[in-house]
């Protein structure tokens, strides 16, 4: 009879420690296992078990989150690479795209401003002539206006082709080029709307090793826009010209002297009748800031001896504040 009891009791061990029987068979299980020792031992022994499996159990579920966590860095590790590569990439691919593009501006606009030349440099149809005189010394005075504020610009030297540069020619040319300023450049520069420019027509030049010389004449001088075929004709040789009246003489005759360029203010003043040395004088007079020095006037460039090196004079026409 109580070989038949233990075994009631033992399979209802499980239910009592699930704490699911009824308040009547949970009393009967607890008198019994209280009494018999063979049933108590499997009682405390399933405890045991069942404590070490909860364990177990628990290691494991770490365990399995431990795992998850590495694969998901692992996981990450590799998407972190692939996403720098493919950043670098595209990286990869603006810069060159930048630079190509850069380049093509270059060789369209031929200026050297690259795309920021194309985007911001002054179109021909916004630039006016406004004066336009030949000087005694054969120099052309102009002052140009732009409808947009000029920033930076720029001008050539005499542009020959590379088998005439020691060689007489009278194919010669000039070219200016207006900009406006970049948002990050607006801080560093000053605006203006005019410009003045000499250009120089014509200048010696002499062979260093033979001592040859030889004469190069301008025959136009242009304004160069965004593209080469946006040019403007500033002067072109038999185009006539009002001669320049005293009051533009003596202005060119003061920047010869601002720029350093004595000799060609003291030939300009012979030309026009005028005592040279009186002349001078009064510019530095009435302007302190010249550099009281007299030049040479001669230039060394590609193993040739120029006896001016002013092929332009610019002169800002800077707005009052």
């Amino acid at each position: 009879m109580k070989g038949k009891e233990c075994a009631i009791v033992q399979d209802l061990l499980v239910l009592y420690e699930d704490n699911v029987l009824q308040e009547e068979s949970r009393q009967m299980v607890e008198e019994h296992i209280r009494g018999c020792e063979e049933c108590m031992k499997i009682y405390e022994n399933g405890r045991k078990d069942l404590k070490v499996s909860d364990i177990q159990k628990e290691s494991s579920e770490e365990e399995q989150a431990d795992q998850a966590a590495r694969i998901m860095k692992k996981f990450k590790k590799r998407m972190t690479y692939k996403s720098m590569s493919v950043l670098g990439v595209i990286l990869a691919v603006i810069i060159l795209a930048v630079a190509v593009t850069n380049e093509v501006c270059n060789r369209l606009s031929n200026n050297n401003w690259g795309i920021i030349g194309m985007v911001y440099t002054i179109p021909t149809d916004q630039i006016k002539i406004t004066e336009l005189y030949r000087l005694k010394n054969g120099d052309i005075y102009c002052t140009l206006e732009s409808d947009k504020k000029i920033g930076i610009y720029q001008y050539s030297d005499f542009m020959i082709p590379e088998d005439e540069v020691d060689r007489n020619t009278d194919d010669a040319s000039l070219e200016i080029c207006f900009r406006q300023l970049t948002p990050w450049e607006s801080g560093n520069h000053v605006k203006f709307h005019q410009m003045t420019a000499i250009f120089s027509t014509e200048r010696l030049g002499v062979q260093e090793e033979s001592g040859k010389e030889f004469i190069q004449r301008c025959s136009e001088i242009r304004y160069r826009g965004k593209t080469e075929s946006d040019c403007m004709t500033i002067w072109k040789r038999g185009q006539k010209v009002e001669e320049a009246p005293e009051e533009i003489e003596r202005k060119a005759i003061a920047e010869y002297v601002r720029n350093d360029q004595i000799e060609e203010a003291v030939r300009e003043c012979e030309k026009l009748g005028w005592d040279s040395g009186e002349e001078i004088v009064k510019i530095y007079r009435e302007d302190l800031n010249i550099r009281q020095t007299y030049s040479s006037g001669y230039d060394v460039r590609d193993s040739v001896v120029f006896s001016n090196n002013y092929e332009t004079i610019l002169l800002p026409q800077y707005e009052k504040p």
